[in-house]
């Protein structure tokens, strides 16, 4: 059997049609990176509170100010997708349709790099932090019954800067939540003013603007999983009922490594299986944990399906 043509394997200008899904990688470089490697990552925490005290003129001991040293730490997963394809396949399909197969490839890996964020941030809002310091649970606003609406962001902002936040914070929602805000006025006249760098700066796809300091992300419906509202594959938005949980967070608030990722597939034979077909593979190892409660918070609002025009 002929081995894989060099056209098949190179990329080439997609010409194909495929299905619509989230093309991913929305919210690389929003959490903090940790320290370590080799499968176990670890995030420093320093808490106490450091006070200044009045000198009295005696000789005599210094007043000690309490400090807690936290660590925690995160244990990375491996993870892999794989699909399959004919050695007699190989002509029927052409260069443009293996461009759309190595697209679709890199899309999950992209993907799965925001279901761990999102996934760590939904498991952290649920649960007790083991800091030594409080607060030690995730603050919760709303509870599902009303649409978001702009009291929402300037409640996220607040609660941030409230907490002594000075890094970027961003709250991630899905389109018709962003699109519900542009209603207000205030929201709508609000620019982007966050890191061009970061993947999603120069995306088009994503709605994105800054109010009050947080950055308030539109991303694709599937991302939303989260409540009795959430997303089901498959159907077309949400059903208008139920309620959806999204989260803010700060920078530091949220720890993520990707020790290692594999967006470009491989393409294997597979001369052990009838008619040597060939498998491709894209790779991913690494995980994500929330360090600081102060730093997220979880907004719960009704899983509207459309927009509504506000009086």
């Amino acid at each position: 059997m002929p081995g894989i043509p060099n056209w098949f394997t190179e990329k080439i200008r997609d010409q194909v049609r495929t299905r619509y899904s989230s093309r991913g990688g929305h919210l690389d470089g929003t959490m903090m990176r940790g320290e370590g490697g080799a499968g176990t990552v670890k995030f420093p925490v320093v808490g106490g509170r450091i006070e200044m005290y009045k000198l009295s003129g005696a000789i005599q001991k210094v007043k000690l100010s309490d400090i807690n040293l936290d660590m925690v730490t995160l244990l990375t997963d491996d993870f892999e997708a794989a699909t399959t394809f004919r050695q007699q396949d190989v002509r029927k399909m052409g260069p443009s349709l293996q461009a759309a197969l190595a697209d679709e490839m890199a899309k999950a890996v992209r993907r799965k790099r925001d279901k761990m964020k999102l996934d760590a941030l939904n498991a952290f809002a649920g649960a007790t932090s083991p800091l030594t310091d409080t607060p030690n649970t995730v603050e919760t606003f709303g509870d599902g019954t009303e649409r978001v609406d702009i009291i929402d962001a300037i409640h996220v902002s607040d609660a941030m800067a409230g907490a002594g936040a000075d890094e970027e914070a961003y709250w991630a929602i899905p389109h018709v939540w962003f699109s519900q805000l542009l209603m207000y006025k205030e929201f709508a006249s609000a620019d982007y003013q966050g890191n061009k760098e970061l993947p999603f700066a120069t995306n088009g796809r994503i709605s994105k603007k800054t109010f009050r300091n947080v950055h308030i992300l539109g991303i694709p419906d599937e991302h939303f999983v989260y409540g009795t509202g959430a997303y089901v594959a498959g159907t077309p938005g949400f059903t208008g009922s139920g309620y959806l949980d999204t989260f803010a967070w700060t920078q530091s608030a949220v720890g993520c490594e990707i020790e290692w990722d594999q967006e470009n597939m491989t393409i294997d034979p597979l001369p052990d299986h009838e008619g040597t077909p060939n498998i491709c593979k894209v790779q991913l190892s690494g995980a994500a944990v929330g360090i600081l409660p102060e730093g997220v918070k979880r907004v719960r609002k009704l899983a509207i399906k459309t927009v509504d025009r506000i009086a």
